[in-house]
């Protein structure tokens, strides 16, 4: 599997707004992700996922590397303010903890939410 860059994510967050508006469908943004960034295809649909579980506050079972994790929670209360930004806070809390319920461990660097609020 090819790590996913910042610079993809970069390219990937900008798709994944016109989807949240409804300017595309998820199809057309994983294609389109796909197309501009490199990154795969089951990986630009779960980007689409985590983003969109990020703006309504709902968990999501995928996990991006902590890079990508920052670069959205900053682009998201960047662009969509705070109460969005609260949200996407929420739905990472929700990933961590149905994440500590695999078995696997700890998230490595998304366990303490202080980091993230900077």
């Amino acid at each position: 599997m090819t790590k996913i860059t910042l610079e993809m994510s970069k390219g990937a967050y900008e798709i994944a707004k016109k989807v949240y508006s409804n300017q595309m469908t998820r199809t057309a943004g994983s294609v389109e992700i796909n197309r501009v960034t490199g990154m795969n295809q089951s990986s630009a649909h779960a980007f689409i996922t985590i983003f969109l579980a990020m703006m309504n506050s709902e968990v999501y079972k995928r996990a991006f590397n902590n890079q990508t994790n920052k670069f959205l929670l900053q682009s998201i209360r960047q662009d969509f303010g705070e109460e969005a930004w609260r949200n996407a806070l929420n739905a990472v809390q929700m990933h961590i903890d149905y994440y500590s319920t695999l078995g696997r461990g700890n998230l490595t660097g998304t366990t303490n939410r202080e980091p993230l609020r900077q």
